[in-house]
């Protein structure tokens, strides 16, 4: 029986480390696994970059069919590309992309694709996209929807977009990845460490980090891109960025998990943010703010600690609770462990291509 074939368009950065690399990458090598047949378009990368080396960095573990073009680079529009490779567009099983651009170019094209869906406020309203999507989605040229979030799934059926061809597709995370990985120690919240992996940023809770450092509540690592400066007072280290294999590792150094978004972080309002994911995996107990989209996947008191993201002296609180309350802790983190089956890449890109139908339902 012959597999379906799909296209991806891109335009992350192969040589950079962003979540939106991560999910892409994870989403090719899950519908291979789910039996799609894949091919990924993606702006050139440096000739020094190697191909497969780059792909174990991130825990890619089979060969992917990516390649470049040159047309795909943000200082374009994307019509020279979809006119270029316009038939084999209009012959693959399905065409898929997460950039809104790339999506108004196939639609212009007549060419039916599937659009995901990251954020809903920032660029769908703010940018006013909004109505054209709603627009081609009506048409059927936009064949689904996938936004990340019901919060986002919220404001396109507002909009006026088929809520039948509507599916919310939370991130994930590649569950095998965790399989080896030591389980939660509560005799080690006594003196716990925290750690952080992803953009260290104010808008990220840089400053609810740095307050328990200094405090001396936690021992606290961050690991990451430093966006905005961070003291190092107290008990705080930085680790630069490490290869996305290495996740796994550092969430096991790690005692508790604490994310803590701002609202003022620009995509707050529809948020599935991958460590989250990661973390319940690895069966940490999570403490996470509590804003509309991250209540959509994790329940207070059952599966996280839920925070009003400003509060600096309820973060401190709900990590002295834990620390008092290690029978609890181990609940919560198994609790989260038991969820995160729910979010494997395997399962969100199973049930992406049943609703488009190149995998019969």
């Amino acid at each position: 029986m012959t597999r379906p074939s799909m296209v991806y368009l891109g335009r992350s950065r192969l040589q950079r480390n962003r979540a939106n690399l991560i999910q892409t990458l994870q989403m090719m090598e899950a519908f291979r696994q789910a039996g799609v047949d894949a091919t990924l378009y993606l702006p050139p990368w440096p000739s020094s970059l190697d191909l497969e080396t780059r792909l174990r960095e991130f825990g890619i573990e089979s060969s992917l069919d990516i390649r470049s073009s040159w047309l795909l680079n943000r200082r374009w529009n994307a019509k020279p590309f979809v006119k270029l490779y316009g038939r084999r567009l209009r012959q693959a099983a399905g065409v898929y992309t997460r950039s809104v651009q790339i999506s108004a170019t196939l639609a212009g094209a007549g060419i039916p694709h599937q659009l995901e869906i990251h954020e809903a406020e920032r660029e769908l309203i703010g940018k006013g996209y909004l109505a054209d999507i709603v627009k081609r989605h009506r048409r059927g040229i936009i064949e689904w929807l996938f936004p990340i979030s019901q919060a986002a799934a919220d404001v396109l059926i507002r909009a006026g977009a088929v809520t039948e061809r509507v599916l919310v597709s939370p991130s994930g995370t590649k569950l095998s990845a965790f399989d080896r990985i030591s389980p939660f120690d509560p005799d080690r919240l006594s003196t716990p460490r925290i750690v952080y992996l992803g953009r260290l940023s104010r808008d990220r809770g840089l400053d609810v980090f740095q307050q328990i450092a200094a405090r001396r509540i936690a021992d606290v690592t961050l690991v990451g891109e430093q966006e905005d400066a961070v003291q190092t007072a107290g008990k705080l280290e930085v680790v630069p960025f490490v290869p996305h294999r290495e996740v796994p590792l550092w969430w096991e150094r790690s005692d508790l998990v604490l994310l803590p978004y701002q609202r003022s972080l620009p995509h707050a309002d529809s948020i599935s943010p991958i460590k989250l994911f990661e973390a319940m995996a690895a069966g940490r107990p999570i403490i996470v703010s509590d804003l509309p989209a991250i209540r959509e996947i994790v329940n207070h008191e059952n599966t996280a600690l839920l925070v009003e993201p400003e509060d600096t002296e309820g973060w401190i609180a709900a990590v002295r609770r834990l620390q008092n309350d290690p029978e609890f802790a181990c609940r919560l983190a198994q609790a989260a462990k038991e969820k995160a089956r729910d979010y494997s890449w395997e399962k969100r890109a199973e049930r992406i291509a049943k609703a488009c139908g190149w995998l019969d339902s």
